[in-house]
C-alpha cells in the first residue's frame, strides 16, 4: 500500500469552534492503531480549543453514568467512543434520551466505520445532530488526506465494480443497502447526508 499523510485533527477543532457550543460531529477511526488517533484528536481538541477534552466510552458506561458524566462539566469537550459491536438497544436508548445529552460543549463520536451503519439505523435522531459532519481518520492520527481518499475510493469502486456516481444514484434513490463499505463509501464522497 502507497505511503499517505493524514491532514491534522486540528481541522476538526476549528470546526467545532466556529460551531461553538452545543455542536455534534462524528470521526470514524482507522483500521488500525485506534487508540493511537483518538490519543491525537483528544490532544489537538484540547490544545486548539483550550479546554479539557474527555473520552468517555459507550461500551462501559450504564446510561446514568453517561449522563452524569456528560454534565459534570457540561462545557468541555466530550468524545464519546462506539465500537462496532456497540448494542442496537444502546444506540436506541441514547437516541430516546437524547435530549439528556445536550450540552454546552461540543460532543465528538469516535466510531468504528462499521458503527455508523448502526447510527443511522437505532439512533436516527442523534444522527441528525450530527448532520453531513462525519469524518475519517486516517491510520497515522489525522484525517484521511485527500491522496489516501482517492486510494480508497478506488479500491471501493473495484472491490464492487461500482462507480462512485452509480452509489450516490442508488444512495438518493433508497436502493442502497445500509453496509458498512456503502456508508464509508458515501463519506468518503462527501455525501454523508445520503446515510
Amino acid at each position: 500500500m502507497p505511503e499517505f499523510s493524514s491532514q491534522p485533527f486540528v481541522d476538526i477543532a476549528r470546526r467545532l469552534d466556529v460551531r461553538g457550543g452545543h455542536s455534534w460531529l462524528a470521526v470514524l477511526s482507522p483500521p488500525t492503531d485506534s487508540a493511537v488517533a483518538l490519543d491525537a484528536l483528544q490532544t489537538e481538541l484540547r490544545s486548539f480549543l483550550q479546554v479539557p477534552t474527555r473520552v468517555l466510552s459507550l461500551e462501559t458506561l450504564t446510561f446514568e453514568e453517561l449522563l452524569e458524566a456528560m454534565q459534570q462539566p457540561s462545557d468541555d469537550v466530550v468524545v464519546l467512543a462506539a465500537g462496532a459491536d456497540l448494542a442496537p438497544d444502546t444506540w436506541s436508548s441514547l437516541d430516546l434520551m437524547r435530549s439528556a445529552l445536550e450540552r454546552t460543549g461540543p460532543t465528538v463520536l469516535w466510531m468504528a466505520p462499521d458503527a455508523v451503519a448502526r447510527l443511522t439505523e437505532f439512533a436516527p435522531n442523534i444522527r441528525s445532530f450530527i448532520g453531513p459532519s462525519i469524518y475519517i481518520a486516517g491510520p497515522d492520527g489525522g484525517l484521511m488526506g485527500e491522496a489516501e481518499r482517492q486510494h480508497r475510493l478506488k479500491e471501493l469502486e473495484q472491490h464492487y465494480g461500482l462507480s462512485s456516481e452509480e452509489i450516490v444514484r442508488r444512495a438518493e434513490s433508497k436502493e442502497l443497502p445500509p453496509e458498512p463499505h456503502f456508508v464509508e463509501w458515501l463519506i468518503l464522497l462527501g455525501r454523508g447526508d445520503l446515510v
